[in-house]
Parts: structure tokens; sequence; C-alpha cells
């Protein structure tokens, strides 16, 4: 009997052990690993719960939060909790970091802008650049492609083979106008595979692949879904499809910016190809109005002189507007704006389905009068707007790699 209750009490020290000595190691690194991506992107890190297990590579972290600096509304600019890492420890002699599988049970981003007397301040944009990433690097000249394992490589390279997401939330909060605007999207979940960093090469295709679904807004939740291959590992390169389905047109009242009467009711659907290589945007949408209801206009949208009337009458009776929309750019230019570029697009296909619907029976103007050209429509800002800049300096060159 005394040798059964000495062995149990080995097994519960065996036990309390594998417990606590992934906590303890946890506990040592977390200092380490919040000075290093606090200096990294400038701005304050909190690491909570970490736990290290050597013998099997696996890492897990109760929460990251990183802090915004003074001037934003939100205490937290992104923050992920129930984190799971599965590390290939085999290759970290050859400077390979290789992430075999990475969990998310919670992320939380928040991209806020507001304007300050010297332009815009955008908490994203404060780290990318402090990180450099947004400096012109020299062009990378041709290579073979590296050993899969790094091997006989002299720089450190990180890959990321799956990393999955099971609740996600984006918020972009735009503050910069008088009127301030916010888009959220939410239950988010998917996958990102295939990322691979390597300072001194750029794959010549798209080797990652990116896959979200979830919700958008809330009056009522309209669906969401996007994704396709991509190469952020070499900078703003993706090939994606996007659709927002069942939006609420008098939630967004952007949607309909500039039009003479209030949008008391309808649903939109969006359907969006982007494609950017090196910075070069090509990208069609097709934005389709459902069962549209409009209020009579105000004194002001009488001045702008519309047909309203016929305008009214032709919303109303289509049961479906289907508006094909066309942008491209090069979103490096700092000039070149999303948002007011899917406007312009977004006004003139409407004011010619209109006239195309009432043609013969009134006339409509063919040139966008000023109050509405000067209404922004924001769904652009959705898509691309929180990754441009009005500077040159703060737009990341086309495959560019921090030197960093």
């Amino acid at each position: 009997m005394k040798k059964f209750r000495i062995l149990f009490i080995f097994l519960i020290f065996i036990g309390v052990l594998a417990l606590t000595y992934g906590r303890l190691l946890g506990m040592a690194a977390e200092p380490f690993l919040e000075k290093l991506m606090t200096d990294a992107f400038d701005m304050p890190v909190d690491v909570d719960g970490m736990r290290i297990y050597p013998l099997t590579g696996i890492v897990k972290i109760s929460k990251i939060e990183f802090l915004n600096p003074a001037g934003f509304r939100r205490k937290d600019q992104f923050t992920a909790r129930g984190i799971t890492l599965l590390l290939d420890l085999s290759v970290l002699k050859n400077k390979l970091i290789r992430i075999r599988k990475a969990h998310f049970k919670e992320i939380v981003f928040a991209i806020e802008s507001y304007m300050t007397p010297k332009g815009s301040r955008n908490n994203v944009w404060l780290w990318y650049h402090h990180m450099g990433l947004d400096k012109d690097d020299p062009p990378i000249p041709p290579r073979a492609m590296p050993h899969p394992d790094n091997v006989g490589e002299d720089s450190w390279r990180v890959q990321i083979n799956r990393l999955d997401m099971d609740n996600g939330t984006v918020i972009f909060d735009d503050r910069r106008e008088p009127e301030e605007q916010q888009w959220i999207f939410e239950h988010l979940r998917g996958y990102w595979t295939g990322f691979d960093f390597l300072s001194d090469y750029t794959s010549p295709t798209f080797t990652e692949t990116i896959q979200l679904e979830g919700t958008f807004g809330s009056n009522p939740p309209a669906r969401f879904t996007g994704g396709g291959p991509c190469q952020f590992a070499d900078g703003d390169n993706f090939n994606v499809d996007v659709a927002i389905t069942g939006g609420s047109i008098s939630e967004y009242e952007f949607l309909m910016a500039g039009i003479p009467g209030e949008v008391t009711r309808g649903t939109f659907d969006l359907k969006s190809h982007l494609l950017v290589v090196e910075s070069d945007l090509k990208s069609e949408h097709r934005l389709t109005l459902k069962d549209m209801k409009l209020a009579s206009p105000t004194t002001t949208q009488k001045l702008l002189k519309y047909p309203f009337g016929a305008l009214q009458l032709f919303l109303e009776e289509q049961k479906a507007v289907e508006l094909d929309i066309r942008v491209d750019g090069y979103i490096g230019d700092p000039k070149f704006r999303m948002g007011r570029a899917f406007t312009k697009a977004f006004q003139k296909a409407l004011l010619a389905k209109a006239k195309a619907g009432v043609k013969g029976t009134v006339k409509i103007a063919t040139d966008t009068p000023f109050q509405v050209a000067n209404g922004l429509t924001k769904i652009g800002s959705i898509l691309a707007e929180p990754f441009t800049r009005k500077d040159k300096a703060a737009v990341p060159a086309a495959g560019g790699k921090s030197n960093g």
C-alpha cells in the first residue's frame, strides 16, 4: 500500500510539473516579447497568459493587446484572445521560423482616423511608418527559389502555413469629417495560408490565399464574403472577390450621397473583384439597389434642379437597379483615392441608368452638380481607403521590403 501511495504522489508531482512548467517558461518570456513588439510597432503591447511547451513546439497565449497612442478614441487597436501556435522547431537552426498552424479564437482590429492641424492621423500607418514599411527599397534582383527549409540562407525567414480565426471583428472608424462614420465587420471566420517572408526574395507568383465570411452592418446585418490569392509577404498584392449581400441602404446613406430625396427603404448587394499587382489597381464592381423608397426632397435638394419626380419614379418602380462600376488607378499615387474614384463612377453609372430608364419623358442632367460631386460615397473606403495615404512617404512600395 505504501508503494502505491508513493507512486500516486509521484504521478501528481509529474502532472503538476507538466501543467506549470509551460506557464513558468511563458512568464519568463512575456517581458521580452512585450518589449520586442513595443519597439517594433512603436505602441504599448501587453502579453498575458503565455505558455511554452518546447518538447511539442506548442505556444499558447491568452491575450495580446496593442494599445493606441494618445489622441485615439479606443484604448486598443488590436486585441487577440485564445492564441495557439504550433512551431516547427527543427528548422530554427536554418534561421527559419515556421508556424505550422496558428489558431485565434477571437480578434478585434480597430482602424481609426482623425484630423489634426498637420493632416490626417491613422493608427495603422503610425506603426507601418515606424517599421519602415513605407520606404522605397532598391529592386530585388532575380534569384533562384530558396530551399524550402531555408538551408544555406543568411537571412531569417518567417512562414505561416495556415492561420485560422473563429471570431473576428474589423472596425473602420473615420472621424475626419464633421459627421463621423463607422463600419463594422463582425463574426468573421476564415483562414489565411501560405505566408512566406524572406527579406531578399520576392515570389514570382501569388503563394498565399485568404478567405473570410461574416456580417456587415446591423440593421439588418448583411452577409459578407471575400477571398482569393494574395501576396502580402511581398507588399500589397491581391486578386480577391468580395461580396456584401442584403445591406440596408437606409443604414448606409453614403450609397446615395448627393441624390435628391432621403432613401427611407431599400437594400443593396455589392460584388467586387479587385486585382492589385505592384500597387496597380484594376477593379470591377456590380452594385444592385433593391426595393428603394424615397421621401420628398428637401428645399436644399430641390435647388439641385434634378428632375426628382422622374428619378424617384424610376428608382421606386424598379425592383432592382444594377450598376456596373469600374475603378482603376495606381494606389501608390498619393493623389489617388479609392473612395472618390468609386463615388464618381457610382454617380455617373446611376445617372446614366436613370437617364436611360426615363428617356423621352424628361431630360436628366449628364453633368454631376457640384453639391453631388462633394458627397463622398464611402463604400470605396471600406475596401481600400484605410490602406492609402495622402503623403507619398506613407505608401508602401510595390513588393517593397523593410531594411529593418
